[in-house]
């Protein structure tokens, strides 16, 4: 994972949560994901975003993941992913 989502261009990020979604994903890599949200993703919600978008008013997919970062980051005022 790199330092800070501003890092990843949208679709280096989008294909990161695709991927997190197949069956055959590393179990590693799932928890390093989610300890990115908790401890670098300035969202509210953190992991509960990828864990139980449901519960955070979202699709359960990665385009409303995405969307709801740039949504949230963007009424901050805050850098979301590099162009």
């Amino acid at each position: 994972m790199l330092n800070n989502l501003y890092d990843y261009t949208e679709s280096e990020f989008l294909k990161l949560l695709v991927e997190s979604e197949t069956d055959d994903y590393d179990p590693s890599k799932l928890d390093e994901l989610v300890l990115f949200f908790n401890e670098t993703v300035k969202h509210p919600d953190g992991s509960d975003l990828l864990m139980y978008p449901s519960s955070c008013g979202i699709e359960d997919n990665p385009n409303a993941v995405i969307a709801e970062l740039k949504r949230w980051y963007a009424s901050q005022g805050l850098p979301c992913f590099k162009e």
